[in-house]
């Protein structure tokens, strides 16, 4: 059975670009723009992985987090986030409600990005945790 990633940006090309590099790697991907529609996908589709974006139009991801963890039907869905938004203090926030990992999307090229992605769901992800 193919693993299913959730990615929640508003960028629509950017995440269009991550989708279909996913789904060359095997992946089964959707894509949400903001935080209702997110939860809403993630309780449908029960994802192995959600990639949230930080910085979000009407909600960011923080608060996305904040219900995440609320929410006993999605709360142990693993959630990378990926920004461009490097606040000390949004990581540390982002990391003290679970996310595994906060990624810089300038410090990684997308197929660098993907490989990553692709090494957490397929090896140890503990082994990939800064």
């Amino acid at each position: 059975m193919r693993k299913k990633i959730l990615i929640i940006e508003d960028e629509k090309d950017l995440a269009e670009m991550y989708k279909e590099k996913l789904r060359i790697e095997g992946f089964e991907v959707f894509l949400t723009d903001s935080v209702e529609e997110g939860l809403k996908v993630a309780k449908k589709e029960k994802p192995d992985l959600i990639l949230l974006d930080i910085l979000l139009r009407e909600e960011n991801g923080i608060s996305f987090l904040r219900k995440q963890k609320d929410d006993k039907e999605i709360s142990e869905i693993p959630v990378v986030a990926f920004s461009n938004y490097d606040s000390p203090q949004t990581k540390n926030e982002a990391k003290k409600l679970g996310v595994k990992e906060y990624l810089i999307k300038t410090d990684f090229t997308p197929k660098e990005f993907v490989e990553r992605i692709k090494r957490y769901l397929t090896n140890n992800p503990s082994s990939l945790l800064n």
